[in-house]
């Protein structure tokens, strides 16, 4: 049940920076587009779907190495283009040259800001660990002079 509600806030994330990004793109690019919403929330929604299963590319059946991280981050990131680029025209969120552009640039600011969180929360997590383990020591006695 635990692994269920993880995905569940990592979907709800993934949801709400794609959401952000559409937001920022249409402001500053298309300030009088309408968008039919009930076909665009869930177009929105199998964006978010596919973005969570391609962090497949992750998986590792040991602690990867900073240089296998990166090298992973890098194809997960091709990956996203890939697959979210033709499906966005397929869509019809976007249609030339220059919306190309604009449009892999928010998918790797969705990418970065991704990670910006993730980090946050893995530091939190480990700040929470690392008192764990020294109250830990502290009750054992160890580290006491």
């Amino acid at each position: 049940m635990k692994n269920i509600t993880i995905w569940a806030r990592r979907y709800v994330l993934v949801y709400g920076i794609i959401m952000l990004c559409t937001f920022f793109m249409c402001l500053l690019f298309n300030p009088d587009s309408e968008l039919p919403v009930v076909s665009f929330f869930g177009r929105i929604m199998v964006f978010a779907l596919i973005a969570l299963l391609s962090l497949v590319v992750y998986y590792a059946k040991e602690e990867l190495t900073v240089k296998a991280w990166w090298m992973r981050t890098v194809l997960h990131l091709l990956v996203l283009e890939a697959v979210l680029l033709p499906l966005a025209h397929h869509w019809g969120f976007w249609h030339g040259g220059t919306d190309i552009l604009v449009y892999a640039g928010f998918i790797l600011l969705a990418k970065a800001v991704w990670h910006l969180m993730d980090y946050g929360r893995n530091a939190k997590t480990a700040a929470q660990i690392n008192e764990r383990i020294r109250k830990n020591r502290l009750e054992k006695g160890i580290g006491k002079e």
